[in-house]
């Protein structure tokens, strides 16, 4: 597919048409100048529908694949993708296809993005959804400069949109740049984000509780530990957000937007076209309801095996044979599947109802005790946290399933945390940077047999997006 340059992604905007309901589909007016496309409160709502629309190209398997296969959880068919598989088994190169296609697709998002925040002020409408609006933009640009960031180290910072077409070259920016700028962007969208929405066509869209939550993964990531210790604690004392009793229930597209899930981007069925395609690639072979097809995603048996007697994550994510609508059993010939993205009821090829889930309840509760143990070592607050997520994975019994942790030292409680992130996150685009944030990706691939070295803590600049720009530099190794 000829890829889109990321110069020209920058200059480039393409517009959603406006609609009542939350999944828009994507119409090109690029034939409408800045000048005469934000005029009313409708073409603000129609510019941040077009920054959401962008994400879900994103957060589906794209996201997947960079953010788990990394780590020790996922593995991929040797049959599957060869650019997967090379990411899967740290042989990737710049060249690699699922780099560029992130990268450009995630600058498209920060246009889109610049043009809503630069645009939408001035039009003379409601302020408070005016700023509301602006706020949204802000959080989604802090979204993608956050994944940047973790994926490629420094990038360009481009808060600004620019009409100059002609010998465009923009360099990478230090990380510790981009950070700032994504902490102010969260902290702003703070002021102005609701806590809830009312219309069901607004349902997905940025709220306090969500800026609040990344801005504590933020601060996670920069080993900040008090403020993000603080801002997981104003989203859990809020009162807004619980773990739901049952944990199939967190993914069972029909529960979706529940409350525990914070910040999510939406798929539907409303047509198949507007479907996620997380089922389909989970799926043991034969088995997924649209032509019986399957994908080549699954978990690796170590971590199949991990988990204690009586854990209910292993008994809804885990699965070795699924029982499809005509009552067949399919069994997997490959090993161990994850199931928590099935959908019996799918739109499409590819396309089911599976939202995927940014940030929900159980993560900030775990990020709340990382950094409560990184402060002071592990306390009441810290244990509470984990035991809580710990509680609902033997269903409340105290006989059977992970029991309550108590006693342990700080170098024990820290290891606690990251394994407890693995059962409760595993294939929702956590590990890598989980393993990345406590030192641990090159032992965690050292354990699966590769020869990996400190130039894997970073994913190459593509080559793609440097033959178009020859200010970006590489990143060491590459």
């Amino acid at each position: 597919m000829k890829k889109t340059n990321y110069l020209l992604s920058l200059l480039s905007w393409l517009l959603v048409a406006s609609s009542c309901q939350s999944n828009l589909e994507e119409v090109p007016i690029s034939f409408l100048s800045e000048s005469n496309s934000f005029i009313t409160a409708a073409d603000a709502t129609t510019a941040i529908n077009a920054v959401y629309d962008r994400a879900k190209v994103i957060y589906q398997i794209p996201m997947i694949v960079l953010g788990d296969l990394s780590g020790e959880d996922l593995l991929v068919r040797p049959d599957g993708d060869p650019a997967v598989n090379e990411i899967d088994q740290f042989k990737y190169t710049a060249s690699t296809n699922y780099f560029d296609s992130f990268y450009t697709n995630s600058y498209v998002a920060i246009d889109r993005s610049n043009r809503v925040i630069e645009n939408v002020p001035k039009i003379a409408m409601d302020t408070k959804l005016r700023d509301q609006i602006v706020g949204e933009a802000k959080f989604l640009r802090a979204l993608h400069y956050f994944n940047l960031v973790r994926a490629f180290g420094d990038v360009p910072l481009v808060v600004k949109t620019t009409t100059d077409v002609v010998n465009v070259k923009i360099p990478r920016d230090p990380a510790d740049k981009v950070y700032q700028q994504i902490i102010q962007d969260l902290l702003d969208a703070e002021k102005v984000l609701p806590v809830s929405y009312t219309a069901a066509s607004e349902v997905g869209r940025a709220t306090l509780g969500a800026a609040k939550s990344i801005l504590a993964k933020v601060y996670l990531t920069r080993k900040d530990w008090t403020n993000a210790a603080t801002k997981a604690k104003e989203v859990i004392d809020s009162k807004t957000y619980s773990l739901v009793a049952d944990y199939r229930d967190v993914f069972t597209p029909e529960k979706e937007n529940g409350p525990e899930h914070i910040f999510s981007i939406q798929f539907s069925c409303i047509q198949p076209k507007y479907g996620s395609s997380m089922a389909e690639n989970f799926a043991i072979y034969f088995s997924y309801p649209i032509n019986l097809t399957g994908g080549s995603l699954q978990v690796t048996d170590s971590y199949a095996n991990s988990f204690v007697a009586g854990d209910y994550r292993r008994q809804v994510a885990v699965i070795t044979q699924k029982t499809i609508a005509n009552g067949t059993v399919v069994m997997s010939r490959t090993g161990p599947h994850l199931d928590k993205y099935w959908d019996p009821n799918a739109c499409g090829a590819g396309a089911a109802r599976n939202n995927f889930l940014v940030i929900r309840y159980a993560d900030v509760l775990l990020m709340y005790a990382e950094a409560l143990n990184e402060l002071a070592g592990p306390g009441v607050e810290a244990y509470n946290a984990i035991n809580q997520v710990r509680t609902r994975a033997r269903k409340g019994v105290n006989t059977t399933g992970p029991q309550d942790l108590s006693g342990l030292t700080q170098d024990q409680f820290r290891d606690a945390i990251l394994q407890e992130r693995s059962w409760e996150l595993a294939g929702e685009g956590h590990r890598r940077w989980d393993l990345l944030r406590t030192g641990k990706l090159l032992a965690a691939a050292q354990t699966q047999g590769y020869t990996v070295s400190d130039k894997y803590l970073l994913f190459p600049i593509p080559t793609f997006e440097r033959d178009a720009n020859p200010s970006l530099t590489q990143n060491p190794g590459f």
